[in-house]
């Protein structure tokens, strides 16, 4: 199941997610991450940078704990934003299911959270995206924009159904 390396990677993709949910101006409830997205924002070098950055993910590290299963995300998302989360983006048919999206994309333009099943390093497990747009690709963000590694990815919307599918679709958004 989940290891050390998948925790550290569900809190970096949960941190770039509430960052770009700040950067739109949504701000989290929780008073130190608030001031630590604003530090970040406002970091005048790669030095500072960094450290902002550090110091924003261990306080989004600590809310979230050591979970990377649904509830874990759902419960540290609704500690930062209250009534404002939903996990609805899932519910229907792939129809249904892309039309939501889209018309959620259009109104907010805000990136949400979905978890898939793929093969990574030689096991089937579940991993959290990004989910930045959906047009004929999914664009799932890069889930560390504070290294120099470019890890968008693009996955087909029927491939990105089936993957979302294998966990039932679910997701996180405001």
């Amino acid at each position: 199941m989940a290891d050390d390396r998948d925790d550290a990677i569900v809190k970096l993709t949960f941190t770039t997610w509430v960052y770009q949910l700040f950067a739109a101006g949504l701000v989290p409830d929780d008073p130190t991450v608030h001031e630590r997205c604003g530090a970040v924002q406002i970091a005048a070098d790669r030095t500072t940078g960094d450290a902002a950055g550090a110091a924003l993910v261990e306080r989004v590290g600590e809310i979230l704990g050591n979970g990377s299963d649904p509830a874990a995300v759902m419960a540290a998302a609704r500690h930062l934003y209250g009534d404002r989360v939903v996990s609805d983006l899932g519910a229907g048919d792939r129809d249904e299911r892309t039309q939501r999206i889209r018309k959620y994309q259009f109104g907010r333009s805000i990136p949400w959270l979905a978890r898939i099943w793929e093969r990574r390093e030689g096991t089937v497990r579940p991993s959290w995206l990004l989910v930045e747009r959906v047009t004929d690709q999914v664009t799932a963000m890069d889930p560390n924009p504070w290294n120099d590694v470019d890890e968008e990815r693009r996955i087909p919307v029927s491939d990105f159904h089936v993957l979302w599918e294998l966990d039932g679709c679910t997701s996180v958004s405001l």
